[in-house]
């Protein structure tokens, strides 16, 4: 972060009002992500009952790092790095960045992409996860998601879902740094919830 988005936040209370509203939507989205061509059949004939499909859900918490802050006429944009602990359906650990954009009237849109790497269903493998939304002026958040191009026992998996969550207080979790303080960003924690499909 540079000296003058330093001064741009520490001289506006309404940039600091924003940001808390920021990092209320960080990694959280309520806009639908167009699906692969290769995902579209299977969202609208198949569902987790059908063969050699799961339904996901787990908890998750993540630790948010800004790595770059610029405000452009009223609007913020804000860039993080994120290291994500998943448990349920999905065991493991998620890195990668997220682009905010916060506007004047407290409201954010936002997008990341980043690897999973963990076990779902016994295969172990890493995953591309890719998600992208908004966030309300009341700090209520979800998202949508996509996983796949996996790799080792998930070379065969596709999956696509949901995810909702809040600010919680800092803590420790087996992905996140050992030293919570450093998520200048914050911690944030909440569910997940998904189809995901083992292709033969």
């Amino acid at each position: 972060m540079n000296s003058d988005n330093k001064e741009s936040r520490s001289n506006s209370g309404h940039t600091t009002g924003a940001l808390c509203n920021a990092f209320a939507a960080l990694a959280f989205l309520a806009a639908l992500l167009p699906l692969p061509a290769s995902h579209a059949g299977e969202s609208r004939g198949n569902g987790p009952s059908a063969p050699g499909f799961i339904a996901a859900s787990g908890p998750w918490v993540d630790c948010n790092i800004v790595t770059h802050f610029k405000q452009v006429r009223p609007n913020l944009i804000i860039t993080v790095d994120i290291t994500e602990t998943f448990s349920g359906t999905l065991d493991g650990c998620y890195t990668g960045t997220e682009r905010d954009v916060v506007y004047k009237n407290g409201t954010a849109t936002f997008h990341g992409s980043g690897i999973f790497t963990g076990v779902v269903n016994g295969q172990s493998g890493t995953m591309v996860m890719t998600y992208e939304g908004i966030v309300n002026s009341q700090g209520l958040a979800s998202a949508n998601w996509i996983l796949e191009h996996g790799t080792g026992g998930l070379a065969n998996l596709h999956g696509q879902g949901t995810f909702e969550g809040t600010l919680v207080a800092l803590q420790t979790s087996p992905c996140t740094p050992p030293d919570p303080t450093v998520c200048d960003g914050g911690m944030f924690g909440g569910t997940y919830s998904g189809t995901l499909h083992f292709a033969p």
